[in-house]
């Protein structure tokens, strides 16, 4: 079992402008072809996550990624809104924003992981937190 600063690969706080926090392989080929913003807050392509959260406007979001597990502290009252297989083929999976101007790169072993998505708010979140194992 590991510490919780020994699963916690990193956190940043940042202003999402367009409200779009992306979780995926570092040369992802996901299109997301067929997703609607106004009605899926949560979309999954291959080796690639969207996930709404709270515009610039309306503040800062924090997001922060685990490895393996997240201490209980950090999820709680927390919605998990995904858990699923995520491929990652090249070894480094990247949050963040969809300008570029925050990213975070875990790197882990090239195949398939576990990712499990924590939100404080289902829509429109200020608080995530990401598991890969």
């Amino acid at each position: 079992m590991h510490s919780d600063t020994e699963n916690l690969i990193g956190c940043f706080t940042a202003f999402f402008d367009h409200g779009l926090l992306l979780i995926e392989d570092a040369d992802t080929t996901a299109a997301h072809e067929g997703w609607d913003a106004a009605t899926q807050h949560v979309h999954f392509d291959t080796d690639s996550l969207y996930l709404a959260v709270s515009p610039a406007v309306d503040g800062p979001v924090t997001v922060c990624a685990y490895r393996d597990e997240a201490p209980a502290d950090a999820t709680t009252e927390m919605t998990q809104c995904f858990d699923g297989e995520f491929e990652s083929e090249f070894g480094v999976i990247r949050l963040h924003d969809s300008d570029d101007t925050i990213s975070l790169a875990a790197r882990e072993r090239r195949g398939t992981h576990r990712l499990r998505v924590f939100v404080d708010e289902p829509d429109w979140s200020s608080r995530v937190v990401v598991v890969i194992s």
